[in-house]
This record gives structure tokens, C-alpha cells and sequence, in this order.
């Protein structure tokens, strides 16, 4: 059996702190364009991309590198922690624990770089459904794994775009391992 997380309710005296830079921040809308020529088939040489952005493919590939690290499940507590301010049913100390579990069971092949504050805010802007306001409540684990997945599937797409391009422009890197 998995121990116990740390409790996230407001007032815990537990102080869990997500590492700083682990939400994943997508590439500048040059690199981004240049994964969507690629995807759409349009071969790219060397000489059709600036030198300063071919520098930039490197870093881009390790901040990817560090997104797609697995989440654990003190990770999912401290982002739970940070959410439970944001609607009006955060559980109490006695649901806390089995609350995170159930949360980290359902989405623990979401990558770490998804758990960040675009995706708590994802959540607490959404839209009411049928007069509702989902957001404002707190999330059963497949309605949040829902709304991670759009981060997960970003990583994993941009993950895939700069190693093709890496290897497309023979571009070596210590960390470019297959995923």
C-alpha cells in the first residue's frame, strides 16, 4: 500500500511546494510553426530555419525533457492544495488523503509539466453547464482528468515535434531519448 499524501486543505500545517518551473510554458509561436509545417508534411532543411531559433531547439527539448517527468503523488497534493482555494467544497482534513489518492490514481499518467496554474485555472473558468457552475466545485478525478489532458497531449505532441526536428536537423542532445 501507497502511504498516505500530505493533507492540502487550507489551514495545513504540511508545506508542500511544487517545484518551481515544472508547469510546462509551450514554445514562442516561431518554434510553434515550425512543429505545425512539420506535422503538416512540408520538409524543412537547415537553411530554412534562423540560426538563433535552431539554438533555441536544444532548451526547448529539455524543457520538454522535464515536463514529461511523472507526476507524484505529493506533486498532485500540492496542486490539489493550491486548487482547494479557489472553489467552495475543497474536502476536509478526514477526505483529504483519499481525495488525492483517487485523484492520483485516475490521472497519474498525466505528466508533472500539466499539473500547473493554466490548468487549476482551466478548471475554475469553465463555463456553467446547465445553469452549474462546475468550476467553482471541487472535481470528481475524471472530470479533472479531462481537463489536464489538453496539457498532457500538448507535452506529448511538442515532445514528438522537437525530436523529430532534432533528428531532422541533426541536432544532438546528452538528454534526446525516445519517450
Amino acid at each position: 500500500m501507497r502511504p498516505a499524501p500530505p493533507a492540502f486543505t487550507p489551514g495545513s500545517v504540511t508545506a508542500l511546494t511544487v517545484p518551481a518551473g515544472s508547469a510546462y510554458n509551450p514554445p514562442g509561436p516561431a518554434l510553434r510553426a515550425v512543429f505545425a509545417t512539420q506535422a503538416a508534411g512540408i520538409p524543412l532543411l537547415p537553411r530554412d530555419l534562423p540560426p538563433d531559433l535552431v539554438a533555441h531547439i536544444p532548451q526547448c527539448w529539455a524543457q520538454l525533457q522535464a515536463a514529461q517527468q511523472p507526476v507524484t503523488e505529493g506533486h498532485v497534493a500540492a496542486w490539489l492544495k493550491k486548487l482547494a482555494h479557489l472553489v467552495t467544497n475543497p474536502p476536509g482534513p478526514a477526505a483529504a488523503a483519499a481525495q488525492c489518492r483517487a485523484i492520483f490514481d485516475v490521472c497519474e499518467d498525466i505528466p508533472a509539466g500539466a499539473w500547473g496554474k493554466p490548468a487549476r485555472l482551466a478548471w475554475v473558468r469553465q463555463p456553467p453547464r446547465q445553469g452549474y457552475p462546475v468550476g467553482a466545485r471541487w472535481p470528481s478525478p475524471n472530470e479533472l482528468r479531462t481537463i489536464l489532458l489538453p496539457f498532457a497531449n500538448t507535452i506529448w505532441r511538442d515532445a514528438a515535434a522537437c525530436q523529430k526536428l532534432m533528428t531532422r536537423l541533426h541536432i544532438s542532445s546528452a538528454s534526446q531519448q525516445s519517450s
